[in-house]
């Protein structure tokens, strides 16, 4: 069995360390839109089904809501574990050892000192000369062709007949070019004919009152040039040449040895390290159950990691304070209150001044008892804030009525 045919593929890459990070953690905000958008489509579906959404004539059935609760859970456990692995993925790049602007480069090291030059390897004997090839037999000249009779002198010099050409000679193996024919004479000008006389002048015409001008007498006409059609004799015909085979080439020597390498230079020293760009992060939580009011946003009690001057809070705080003209990524996770009875339609988003960030709403309807793995409501996104003063953000209650919210993480992330 052969083995498959790998293409020689050699991509051309011109984006730098820093900048396939950033991709990487923009690609995932992306991949936790989607997933925010097919968690928020599933509850529009359960809303549809028990009829909270308009359009549905029929009532469902029980076998209807069972078969609904079963899809909307696997589509949420499946949610819960690709959010697993979007989870590390994250974490792999902010572990990642990221590298900012090339810092100054260090000085140059001193040069090192040159090593000995290696010994000349021993030179290879010469080849063996091949033998000459045997030379072809000379042709034999071919037979000069008679002149031609020149022939008689007319009035209006007729050329003579031309001879026939001489035989073509043998052609030899490895033979010499044969001699060239002679070249057949050449003709005799013709006479060329006498110039006509000119014609005579007309007279000039009497002269008037008005002084009046004669009419020119008629130019006399041009006697006729003689004609000549002498014609070159043919050349002969040239001997054919055959070139001889080429001697075979002698066999190569052997190579030398290659001498030994000389000692390396001491390496330069190493310039400074240049800035990460992700120093400026914040991981902020609220591990217990804490009561919002309907549009109000909820507290954060607890900086669990906050680098950087670009993201400030204050502990117990619902205000998370951005620096001007920065694009950051950011995402949320919360768990509604269950209830022991009845359903819920727990509502969150982010708001930047107060003004709610497109995209980042969390809904859904939770039947009583519902697993607590599939009833956490989460979002994200990257913004830029505007230019001049600091930007206000927030994750707020948008349910019509109060709700508390358990195990509550928001992710802030300034991308350079």
């Amino acid at each position: 069995m052969s083995q498959a045919n790998i293409p020689n593929i050699t991509p051309s890459i011109t984006i730098s360390l820093n900048d396939s990070l950033t991709l990487l953690l923009a690609s995932a905000a992306m991949e936790e839109l989607g997933i925010s958008h097919i968690i928020n489509a599933e509850a529009e579906k359960l809303q549809y089904t028990l009829g909270t959404l308009p359009g549905l004539t029929t009532p469902a059935s029980i076998a209807d809501l069972l078969a609904m609760n079963t899809s909307v859970k696997q589509t949420l456990i499946d949610a819960i574990k690709y959010e697993m692995v979007l989870n590390a993925k994250v974490a792999a790049v902010l572990d990642t050892p990221l590298k900012g602007s090339t810092g100054v480069t260090g000085s140059t090291g001193a040069t090192g000192i040159t090593g000995n030059t290696g010994l000349t390897g021993a030179t290879g004997p010469n080849g063996t000369t091949g033998s000459t090839g045997t030379s072809g037999i000379a042709g034999a000249t071919g037979v000069t062709g008679a002149t031609g009779v020149t022939g008689v002198t007319g009035n209006t010099g007729v050329t003579g007949s031309t001879g026939n050409p001489g035989a073509l000679g043998t052609a030899g193996a490895t033979g010499p070019t044969g001699a060239t024919g002679a070249t057949g004479a050449t003709g005799l000008t013709g006479i060329t004919g006498v110039t006509g006389t000119n014609g005579a002048t007309g007279i000039t015409g009497v002269t008037g009152a008005t002084g009046s001008i004669g009419n020119t007498g008629a130019t006399g006409v041009t006697g006729a040039t003689g004609v000549c059609t002498c014609e070159t004799g043919p050349t002969g015909a040239t001997g054919a040449s055959v070139t001889g085979p080429t001697g075979a080439t002698g066999a190569t020597g052997d190579t030398g040895a290659i001498g030994a390498t000389g000692a390396t230079g001491i390496t330069g020293a190493t310039g400074a390290t240049a800035v990460q760009i992700t120093t400026n992060n914040a991981f902020i939580r609220t591990e217990g159950m804490v009561l919002v009011t309907s549009g109000a946003a909820i507290p954060f009690e607890e900086n669990f990691t906050l680098n950087g001057t670009s993201i400030t809070h204050t502990p117990n705080s619902t205000d998370v304070i951005l620096a001007p003209d920065q694009t950051y990524y950011i995402a949320y996770r919360t768990k509604p209150e269950l209830p022991t009875a009845g359903s819920i339609t727990p509502h969150t988003a982010l708001q930047l001044n107060g003004i709610t960030i497109p995209g980042t709403d969390s809904q859904m309807d939770s039947l009583p008892g519902a697993p607590q793995a599939i009833t956490a409501l989460l979002s994200n996104t990257i913004i830029n804030t505007s230019s001049g003063a600091p930007s206000i953000l927030t994750l707020v209650n948008l349910e019509g009525v109060d709700r508390a919210f358990d195990q509550t993480t928001l992710t802030v992330i300034k991308l350079e």
